[in-house]
């Protein structure tokens, strides 16, 4: 399926009506698939797909959308199995056909994108070869065209300095990065049906809204189909022709994307609360912050170069008692690498971290263990920050061990105490993480986190592998906490509505580089920054008049993102930013005060050369 950046025009009611008498590309009928216990996951479901139509398939954690995705290419993980049901490719019975035909039609004429990149990509192998192996395996070339295709796959789907990373193994890449390239593996042969599990659930929304308007466009160009599998209701409203409800393993509504549109208000799936504005800590303006970032800067060296590249350029903010800032940007942009300088789990290459007044960096390991316990994280996949071997109890009662004097009971005493903070029930001490969901795992790392009464936690994505519901109650969770004790939060996302709710001000990274930062509301009704417009103009809106890909974008970005090793001499946006000049490409910008108090890189926002911006505040999802 080639992906082809120029947009089209809007399919008319005419061509709706001919998609609808378009022949079907897939049919499932009576598709039943269980793990041996009844019921099944996955009973009587039911889904025919036509050529050239998009379709959405929503529904709640755990309604079956993933198992029913991997029935349709007649697979089921062990020990599930498939027990009934027809699956229908362009007529022919995929369930019946030979194994050979089966594994000719997926990879090369059915494309599946999974959910969880770190699990499906191979960790013994670099990514350009899995890319090029998948490939090869459907398509004749060589294997230097493999690698060629490879590099061309991944500056498809935006990844910056694409020969680079085709070296790189999975564990190198951002979460972001690693869902890319299982978009790109999925789309190297250009099937003519792509079943994408959740596709975007791991990148930031301007990748996430620059891959799917391509993937949009290419469904018209091409006539081919895509089934996507979501729980974010803002992305079947704007890019899907049909959208599907699925609730305890079948379909139990099919409606066009219009009358979805239309629809009152839905809570299928959990509504976020309503983005709104934070009061402000009250503290002395005077008083020192709890955390203050001054002139912060991290490189790493290239193997076999004199090159470096530069995560982190410069970065300067504070952090008041009671706060939270959230930190924005694409993926790779620094954000991560931010917040563990914060923590000196990676050391600043430039500048420093001063808590409380006091410069981290001048600290030895002792006085490093009198503050840690004062400054924790938790971290964006909650299976993998906890031992699997563990109990609750012993993962909990790990850093009171390491930093109290609690005796055995005592440090029982306050597990429990842990487990009522974040609403989960005591006998959940006894469990062990592969007995618990992404949701209850998550509240674990935060009690691990508030084991010692911190003053200050870096949140790290701690909503990105949590559905809907569950993130609405994690919000709500660390509002309420955060009330209650007091704490800062350094909350690193994404997800521009979670961010909106629980932020008390924004800085926004592009590049390396913090380019705007201001209060929620600055940020959100009136952004300033070209970076932070794009940004802003990505986000979804479950309830749009119009569909994204039947409108113009107007604040949207160009080309791709300038590799971190080679820097550009001036403003790091110029070369995408459509409001670019030629003093741009020559002059490094620098993190400026704005009459409104909001700090901003840009000279041109600065002299006022580019005018109010009209996009409005981020809605609930």
């Amino acid at each position: 399926m080639p992906l082809d950046a120029t947009r089209q025009a809007p399919a008319s009611a005419g061509q709706s009506r001919e998609a609808d008498l378009a022949p079907a590309i897939l049919e499932a009928s009576g598709l039943t698939v269980g793990y041996g216990a009844p019921p099944p996951i996955v009973a009587g479901f039911d889904l025919t797909i036509r050529r050239g139509e998009f379709v959405g398939l929503l529904g709640e954690s755990g309604c079956g959308k993933s198992t029913a995705a991997y029935a349709l290419l007649g697979l089921a993980r062990p020990p599930g199995r498939i027990s009934a049901g027809r699956v229908a490719f362009k007529g022919q019975d995929l369930l019946t056909m030979p194994a050979a035909r089966q594994r000719e039609i997926r990879g090369k004429h059915i494309g599946l994108i999974v959910q969880n990149p770190r699990g499906a990509l191979n960790p013994m192998l670099r990514v350009g070869r899995q890319i090029g192996n998948v490939w090869r395996a459907h398509n004749a070339g060589s294997a230097t065209r493999a690698e060629e295709h490879a590099v061309e796959m991944l500056k498809l789907v935006g990844i910056n300095d694409p020969k680079r990373r085709t070296e790189a193994f999975a564990h190198e890449l951002s979460g972001g990065m690693a869902q890319r390239v299982l978009i790109a593996i999925a789309l190297s042969s250009t099937p003519e049906l792509l079943i994408a599990d959740e596709p975007t659930s791991g990148l930031d929304v301007t990748i996430q809204a620059q891959l799917l308007d391509q993937m949009w466009q290419s469904t018209r160009r091409t006539h081919s189909s895509v089934l996507l599998i979501t729980q974010e209701t803002g992305i079947v409203a704007n890019y899907c022709d049909r959208v599907l409800v699925m609730r305890e393993g079948r379909i139990v509504e099919d409606m066009t994307a219009a009358a979805y549109r239309r629809a009152p208000r839905r809570s299928l799936l959990g509504a976020g609360n309503k983005a709104k504005t934070l009061a402000t800590p009250g503290e002395d303006d005077q008083a020192a912050p709890v955390l203050a970032v001054d002139h912060v800067s991290r490189f790493f060296p290239v193997p076999g170069s004199t090159k470096r590249v530069q995560a982190v350029s410069d970065v300067s903010f504070d952090i008041a008692a009671g706060e939270t800032l959230g930190l924005v940007g694409e993926s790779g942009s620094g954000k991560t690498t931010v917040g563990r300088c914060l923590l000196r789990l990676i050391e600043p290459s430039e500048g420093r971290v001063l808590y409380r007044g006091e410069p981290l960096n001048t600290l030895g390991k002792t006085g490093m263990r009198r503050i840690r316990s004062k400054l924790q994280i938790v971290l964006q996949d909650p299976y993998d920050s906890l031992d699997p071997r563990w109990s609750i109890l012993q993962t909990l009662s790990e850093p009171l061990k390491l930093h109290t004097d609690l005796s055995g009971a005592g440090r029982a005493k306050r597990v429990e105490e842990l487990l009522a903070q974040v609403d989960l029930p005591k006998t959940v001490a006894a469990l062990r993480p592969r007995d618990l969901g992404s949701g209850a795992l998550q509240r674990i790392n935060i009690a691990r986190a508030l084991a010692c009464a911190p003053d200050f936690i870096v949140l790290d994505e701690p909503t990105s592998v949590l559905a809907p519901a569950a993130r609405t109650s994690l919000v709500e969770l660390l509002l309420r906490l955060q009330a209650e004790l007091g704490v800062s939060f350094l909350f690193i996302s994404h997800d521009l509505t979670t961010v909106s709710q629980i932020c008390h001000r924004i800085a926004v990274m592009y590049l390396s580089q913090v380019v705007e930062v201001g209060t929620t509301e600055q940020v959100f009704r009136d952004p300033q920054h070209p970076y932070t417009r794009a940004l802003l103009a990505s986000h979804l809106d479950p309830h749009p008049e119009e569909r994204r890909v039947d409108r113009a974008v107007q604040e949207r970005l160009a080309g791709e993102i300038p590799s971190p090793i080679d820097l550009p001499k001036g403003c790091y946006l110029q070369s995408r930013c459509p409001h670019a000049v030629e003093r741009c490409a020559t002059e490094p910008q620098k993190l400026v005060r704005a009459a409104d108090g909001r700090m901003l890189r840009c000279w041109r926002v600065l002299a006022d050369e580019l005018g109010g911006s009209d996009i409005p505040l981020v809605h609930d999802a």
